[in-house]
């Protein structure tokens, strides 16, 4: 269904109300089309919030992307080992997008974003507010910095180094950009952070990375036969002939970075 566009939505704060109990996505192909077809558009939560554009391209989600879906929805603490581009951040904040507002679930709760430094702070909260630039360009979402509000949610965008500011009582999700670049510091009071949360067992913890060097708490949690992590590893295959074009990938494999970079392994 690449390329299909539902007509235009009302466009202010009240029209958050259409995303009410619509599912993220229908990953059956030919319900979908139906879904799609019946309901003029409104079939799931990416349908009316506009596909997303990688390279000025709009691409649908694609079925290896069930398993990010399903592994997030199934387990309390996540591990995510990835190719570099292959879309988890942006498939991630569609993710609690939905989540804050297909129901009340999230109402009056809290979401960290923690990103690897302070120029990223920007770009994470950017991209998350431009979700609903398409088609809801009235939604201005209230903010101070890089802290901002989605209905009855509050976002706020950490970096590395601000973990320990994370108020346990309230945050419902902790999400880890690029955990693996983190500094040996962050890491240390990120271990220690998640492993609170995993013990309060009231907040999901979602650590994803492209791979860097090795020792670090990334890969601890990856050695670890006992960790409370269910863990998913995407290496460039995953995304051949749907993120990734084939030959851009064969170009990639030319470059001394491949290894890590999209096969997920990790310097020594």
């Amino acid at each position: 269904m690449q390329g299909l566009d539902p007509s235009i939505f009302a466009r202010g704060k009240e029209s958050m109300s259409t995303f009410l109990d619509k599912p993220f996505w229908i990953w059956d192909d030919f319900i979908h089309k139906n879904e799609y077809l019946n309901s003029n558009g409104h079939c799931c939560f990416n349908h009316i919030l506009s596909l997303p554009i990688k390279g000025g391209i709009q691409y649908p989600f694609f079925h290896f992307q069930s398993l990010i879906f399903n592994v997030l929805e199934q387990n309390q603490n996540i591990w995510i080992k990835k190719s570099r581009g292959i879309g988890i951040t942006t498939f991630i904040l569609r993710y609690l997008a939905w989540k804050i507002l297909s129901s009340s679930e999230m109402d009056y709760k809290s979401i960290y974003i923690i990103t690897i430094n302070d120029e990223s702070l920007g770009e994470v909260a950017s991209k998350f507010k431009m979700l609903f630039n398409k088609r809801f360009p009235l939604v201005k979402l209230e903010s101070m910095f890089t802290d901002f509000w989605l209905k009855n949610t509050w976002i706020k965008i950490l970096s590395g180094k601000n973990v320990l500011d994370i108020e346990i009582c309230d945050a419902a999700y902790m999400f880890i950009d690029e955990a693996d670049y983190l500094g040996y510091s962050e890491q240390t009071a990120l271990e220690h952070k998640a492993s609170h949360f995993a013990e309060k067992g009231n907040c999901k913890t979602i650590m994803a990375s492209t791979p860097n060097k090795k020792g670090g708490l990334f890969q601890k949690i990856e050695n670890d036969s006992t960790s409370k992590y269910a863990k998913l590893k995407l290496d460039y295959r995953f995304g051949l002939g749907t993120i990734y074009d084939r030959i851009f990938i064969e170009n990639k494999k030319l470059e001394p970075e491949f290894e890590r970079e999209y096969n997920l392994k990790s310097e020594s």
